[in-house]
């Protein structure tokens, strides 16, 4: 359940954002959520693991959603900045 959440929040959150036009290596990131998400495919044997496993999968199916926007908004305010301290010109 989780990973086809994170693979289609990933690609929706991708698709929808500026960043797609950008450099291919943005994409790296995503490993991090589908890392997540692959800890919770591993088999629970009592309650707490599974409880580990939901969390583990929800958390990088939200990650995976929000990636591309926070990594545009954190590049934006990055190019602003270096706009405004550029100092002469």
């Amino acid at each position: 359940m989780f990973t086809v959440t994170a693979v289609l929040g990933g690609t929706w959150g991708y698709h929808s954002s500026p960043i797609i036009h950008g450099v291919p290596w943005l994409v790296l990131p995503y490993v991090i959520p589908l890392t997540l998400v692959a800890a919770s495919w591993r088999a629970s044997a009592h309650r707490n693991t599974r409880t580990r496993g939901l969390v583990l999968g929800g958390v990088g199916a939200l990650i995976a959603l929000i990636y591309a926007h926070v990594a545009t908004f954190v590049l934006c305010a990055l190019a602003l900045l270096l706009w405004a301290f550029q100092g002469g010109g």
